[in-house]
Formats: structure tokens, sequence, C-alpha cells
């Protein structure tokens, strides 16, 4: 697949085929892709925690369900005025109740605060994933639970944990997700100055 294709066409993929296998080969490439992204001074901070495991991959729904449901009870109101927010909505509260089922679930851990040298990583991943017909997102939503599934994991206590990434074969459809224009999110020299 063309890179600008993968780039386009890769969006979140929230409802995940809970029936469809993922090959070990495939969840190999697609965290090799991840590790081959840059970081800071190229030290590779990133660890990235493939959980296969059923037993463990409910327990981590179950702990980011509850961290999810606060969060989305506060956007519950706006679902009534905005038809947007109320389809994302839909697939977030989807994933919420059954992210323990998807086939693969990826912790990105590192140790201290490595932001930029994660969050590369976890796009190539995505991107990899794409190209292999996989899906994806990224969700940050279990950190009110962190401690509880760093216990979960045996992860040490000074690592941290930056993003939960389910994998599996999609439900929905590839297509170019909806995004504004580059004209109304990109400047020239100056903020606010049209970028041409």
């Amino acid at each position: 697949m063309d890179v600008f294709e993968a780039i386009r066409t890769t969006r979140a993929m929230r409802r995940l085929d809970p029936s469809r296998e993922v090959s070990d080969e495939d969840i190999r490439t697609i965290v090799e892709a991840a590790t081959k992204a840059g970081s800071a001074g190229n030290r590779q901070p990133a660890r990235w925690l493939v959980v296969r495991d059923a037993a463990k991959r409910r327990q981590l729904g179950e702990l980011y369900r509850e961290c999810v449901e606060s969060l989305l009870r506060e956007d519950q109101d706006r679902t009534k005025t905005d038809p947007a927010i109320a389809r994302r909505l839909k697939s977030t509260w989807h994933l919420a109740r059954h992210l323990g089922e998807a086939p693969v679930l990826i912790l990105v851990c590192a140790p201290g605060q490595p932001y930029a040298s994660i969050f590369v990583g976890v796009q190539n991943l995505m991107l990899a994933a794409r190209a292999l017909r996989l899906g994806t997102t990224l969700t940050t939503s279990h950190l009110c639970n962190e401690q509880k599934v760093k216990a979960l994991l045996g992860i040490p206590d000074d690592v941290n944990t930056f993003g939960l990434i389910p994998v599996g074969y999609p439900l929905g459809r590839w297509g170019d997700a909806p995004r504004r224009p580059v004209e109304e999110l990109a400047y020239r020299d100056e903020w606010g100055r049209e970028l041409r």
C-alpha cells in the first residue's frame, strides 16, 4: 500500500471483530514498524507490551471501562445538539464496552516522560497495521486506572503507560476520515497567515 494512501485512510477503528484472530507474524510486523520510529538521541525508550491472553484482555477492558464511563457521561448532553458528537460517542461507548474483546491489546510504555519519542512509534504501528488491513485506535483513557493496569501486567513502578491500542480486523469501512482542509490548520511564517 502506498504510504500516502495509508496516511489518508488510517482512522480510528473502534469496532473490531473479536472472532478473527490476528497472526503473531502480523503483530510482530506492526510492533517492529513501531520500533523503527525516530527517538531523541536514538535511545528508543518505548516498550510495546502485547497482550493476547484473554483473561488479561478482559481485565484491561474492565479497567478501561471504569475510566471511560465517567468521561463519556460528561459529553452525553452535547449529543442532543451535535450529530458529530453523537456519532463519535456511539463508537466510543462501543469501544468502552468491548475493548477487552479485541484480539490484541498493545500498551505503549516507557520510563520518564519521553512523549515525542513515543508517539512517532505509535503512528508507525498504526500505519503498518493499516497496510495489513488491521484496525487500530489510540486511547489514553486507561490512565485513571494506571496503577491497576501496571499491577495486572507486572509493569515496574518507574515505567509509565502512554497509550492503549486495540488491534483487530475492523467491522467498519476504510476510507478518508473527515478532516478540515490544510488551509484551516497550517500557517506560513506567522500565526494566521495562509500557507498557500
